[in-house]
């Protein structure tokens, strides 16, 4: 088993709308889109994307963002589903600060 951590900043990710469209899936935007708190939505997601990445040890430059998602279940809890394969997740913020772990089995 491997373990993926990434912590982000969040104020660093206020006013990114371009960078949103870079990053997220088209079913993540639209929750972007309709976040009270867009940047805390997109510090969150990148975290645990980055995390993810880390956890299958790959560079971030080698991946399209936008096919690594981020999705809910029936209980709220968080996970990613790439490649047809669920990853299991957590996230956590604080002030201004999110982190994002990722379990890579």
């Amino acid at each position: 088993m491997k373990i993926g951590v990434d912590l982000t900043y969040i104020p660093r990710f206020k006013d990114k709308d371009l960078l949103a469209k870079k990053i997220l899936s088209s079913e993540e935007l639209k929750f972007y889109d309709n976040s009270e708190n867009k940047a805390q939505f997109l510090a969150s997601r990148f975290a645990l994307k980055e995390a993810f990445i880390k956890s299958i040890e790959g560079s971030i430059l080698a991946f399209d963002l936008t096919k690594i998602m981020t999705k809910h279940k029936d209980n709220g809890a968080i996970y990613i589903e790439f490649n047809d394969k669920i990853y299991q997740c957590s996230l956590s913020h604080e002030n201004e600060y999110c982190i994002g772990v990722v379990l890579n089995d």
